[in-house]
């Protein structure tokens, strides 16, 4: 019985509730390209001017997407517990200073399949 059970709680753990591209331009509207990092912040963090305050990051593809994966419990309250509810994530880019260069916020329900754009301020 006790497997069972922590099978069953296993099960819950890490799931995926929803996705985000960030599709990252320059100021000219070129894609990035591979390898640019984007950060994830949760709509509560008020500091998204330093990279080291995010939840975590993921580097873009060959046309400049990077996917973000949001599951719970770390970014949602697991679904399927009566709990239904929406969250708002901040995604930046940085300048390879550390200094911030471009950011967008979008707000996600589970199940949901969004695609959001930053357009950074410097080339």
């Amino acid at each position: 019985m006790l497997a069972l059970a922590a099978v069953t709680m296993s099960s819950c753990l890490f799931k995926t509730e929803a996705t985000v591209d960030v599709s990252v331009k320059n100021m000219l509207g070129v894609p990035a390209g591979a390898g640019e990092l984007v950060y994830k912040f949760k709509g509560s963090d008020l500091n998204v001017s330093n990279r080291e305050n995010a939840n975590g990051n993921v580097a873009t593809d060959a046309s400049g997407v990077a996917h973000f994966e949001l599951k719970s419990p770390n970014d949602f309250v697991p679904s399927g517990v009566g709990y239904d509810d929406q969250q708002t994530f901040i995604f930046c880019t940085y300048d390879k200073s550390g200094n911030l260069n471009g950011q967008t916020a979008v707000t996600v329900k589970p199940g949901e399949k969004k695609s959001v754009e930053i357009r950074q301020s410097s080339l």
